[in-house]
């Protein structure tokens, strides 16, 4: 009896030992699924577009050379009115920046709507290079140029770093979805291709 109460607590102990490792670990693998997830989405808005006397916006994305993959900036147009007008998927070498123009974008809409005004740019990090089927893959970065009214000289331009946002696997299914659709459907438009040959301001 005597031998079983020494034992009997150092049993329990390397079993809460090893519980709580098991445990450590698996918050640990969570917390890096997580931080991976919400390192593949950014998103950004514009507004102003195309109006009398405004400047260009852009929208400056930036391959760090951390992947070890090529990737590409797979861009979704969004109308303010949750709209899909335009994707495509601009290739981006490591440590290559791209410098993109909001006009370009939203040039070639997939409806009869005309150029959006406003709306928001949705930009995964990818690395398949498909809008219709993505693979997010880190590790994009993306800076984005405003275009705001102001009252005494007309317009005025403020420059904001692309939100970080999770990537659920509905917004995912739906932007791409709706992207496969147009290219299917609209014999050319809605597709922003030609944007990812722009370099920088003219």
């Amino acid at each position: 009896m005597h031998v079983s109460k020494i034992h009997l607590p150092i049993r329990g102990s390397a079993s809460r030992f090893v519980l709580y490792s098991a445990l450590a670990f698996a918050l640990v693998l969570a917390f890096s699924v997580v931080a991976s997830a919400q390192d593949t989405y950014r998103v950004t808005y514009f507004d102003n577009n195309g109006a009398a006397g405004a400047p260009d916006a852009f929208v400056h994305i930036l391959d760090p050379g951390v992947a070890t993959v090529g990737l590409c900036a797979t861009i979704y147009v969004w109308r303010n009115d949750q709209e899909l007008s335009e994707c495509c998927s601009c290739p981006i070498t490591h440590n290559g920046l791209l410098a993109l123009r909001v006009s370009a974008l939203t040039a070639n809409p997939g409806d009869h709507a005309g150029s959006p005004t406003s709306g928001s740019i949705g930009i995964v990090s990818d690395s398949a290079c498909d809008p219709t089927a993505p693979v997010p893959t880190p590790d994009l970065r993306a800076w984005a140029t405003h275009v705001n009214i102001d009252t005494v000289s007309g317009f005025d331009v403020t420059e904001t770093e692309a939100l970080d946002t999770p990537l659920s696997s509905g917004e995912q299914s739906e932007a791409s979805s709706r992207c496969s659709f147009i290219r299917v459907n609209g014999s050319g438009v809605g597709r922003c291709d030609a944007a990812c040959s722009g370099t920088g301001p003219a």
